[in-house]
C-alpha cells in the first residue's frame, strides 16, 4: 500500500501534474491520500514527483491514519492532516537531493510526525 502526500500546491504547475494530483485525489496541501501499488498508479506519481512526497507504508501507520480521521480507510481515501512537526526539509528538492519530494523510503516516519 502507498501513501502520498502533497507537500507544494499547485499553483504554476504545469497541466499534466495538476492533472494527474487531481486522479489522485489530491487538492490540498498535508493531504494524504491511500493508493494500491500498480503501473498505473506508479505513473501518476512519477508526473507529480515534484508537487509530492510518498512511498510504501506499514499497516500500523494506516491504522493511525484511521483514528485521525475517525473512519475507516480504502484505496483512494483521503486524510487532512497538520504539517510535520519540525517542518519539511526543502519542498523544492527531491529526497536524494536533501529535500521532501519525490519517493521515500521512512513514509511511516513523516507520517507520525504529521498524525
Amino acid at each position: 500500500m502507498i501513501v502520498a502526500v502533497m507537500v507544494r500546491g499547485k499553483v504554476d504547475a504545469r497541466d499534466k501534474a495538476k492533472e494527474s494530483l487531481q486522479h489522485l485525489g489530491l487538492t490540498k496541501r498535508n493531504q494524504a491520500v491511500i493508493l494500491e501499488d500498480d503501473a498505473a498508479t506508479r505513473g501518476q506519481l512519477s508526473v507529480s514527483k515534484d508537487y509530492i512526497t510518498y512511498g510504501v507504508v506499514e499497516d500500523e501507520t494506516v491504522e493511525k491514519l484511521e483514528e485521525t480521521s475517525g473512519k475507516t480507510l480504502e484505496k483512494g481515501d483521503t486524510v487532512s492532516l497538520s504539517p510535520p512537526t519540525g517542518g519539511y526539509k526543502n519542498t523544492r528538492r527531491q529526497v536524494g537531493q536533501s529535500g521532501s519530494l519525490g519517493e521515500r523510503e521512512n513514509m511511516d516516519d513523516l507520517l507520525n510526525k504529521m498524525v
